[in-house]
C-alpha cells in the first residue's frame, strides 16, 4: 500500500541518525529506540493518509506549493490566507487537520529545510546560514532550529559529517537562493575553480 508521509523530514532525519549511530555494542539501544520512533512515524503517516478528504487535501497541497514558491517574501499567515481566499483562522485549522502542524509552524518548517540543506552542503557561517534560509535575525533562527530539530545548527552540521552523503541533489524541492545553488552545482571544467 502507498501513502504519503505526514512529516517527510522528520522521518528522514530519523532515518539519516540510525545510519549515522556506530556499529559499537554501546549504541544498539540508541538504534533500537531510533527504529521504533521511525516506526511509529510510519504508522501514524498511514492512518493521518485516510483522514483527509480529497478536496481538503488538494487546497492543502495549493497552499503548500504557494508558499514554496513564495518564501524568499516575507510571508504572514494573513497574507497567505488573502493570497489563497480564505480567512486566516479557518486556513489554519484546515492547515492543522491536513498536515499535523499550524500554518506559521509550516512556513518555519520550509525555511529550517533550506538551512538543513545548506548546513549539509556548504561550508557557511551559522549567521549566513540564517540569512540565505530566509531568517532576518540569526538568534531567530538559531531558536527555532533547535526547537524543531533538536540539535542547534553546529550540532546539526556535525551529525552529518558521519554519514556519506550519495546524492548530490539532496532535495531539488528545497529552495534555495539561485546564487547558492549555482555555486553548489557547479562543476568546474578542467579542475580550475572560480574565484
Amino acid at each position: 500500500m502507498q501513502f504519503k508521509l505526514v512529516d517527510y523530514e522528520q522521518t528522514t532525519i530519523l532515518i539519516h541518525q540510525i545510519l549515522s549511530i556506530h556499529n559499537e555494542l554501546s549504541f544498539i539501544e540508541e538504534r533500537d529506540y531510533l527504529v521504533s520512533a521511525l516506526l511509529i512515524q510510519l504508522y501514524n503517516s498511514y492512518w493521518h493518509h485516510f483522514d483527509l478528504s480529497d478536496d481538503e487535501s488538494s487546497r492543502i497541497d495549493y497552499v503548500k506549493e504557494w508558499i514554496r514558491a513564495n518564501i524568499s517574501n516575507t510571508l504572514t499567515v494573513a497574507e497567505i490566507a488573502e493570497k489563497v481566499h480564505l480567512n486566516p483562522d479557518y486556513l489554519t485549522r484546515l492547515f492543522k487537520h491536513c498536515t499535523g502542524m499550524s500554518t506559521l509552524k509550516y512556513l518555519n518548517h520550509i525555511k529550517i529545510e533550506v538551512a538543513t540543506l545548506l548546513l549539509i552542503r556548504t561550508e557557511m557561517s551559522i549567521k549566513e546560514i540564517a540569512y540565505n534560509s530566509y531568517f532576518n535575525d540569526p538568534k531567530v533562527f538559531m531558536r527555532r532550529f533547535k526547537s524543531e530539530m533538536g540539535l542547534s545548527p553546529s550540532e546539526y552540521r556535525k551529525s552529518y559529517n558521519l554519514i556519506h552523503l550519495n546524492n548530490p541533489h539532496v532535495d531539488p524541492q528545497i529552495p534555495i537562493p539561485k546564487r547558492i545553488a549555482d555555486s553548489i552545482d557547479y562543476i568546474p571544467e578542467n579542475g580550475s575553480i572560480p574565484e
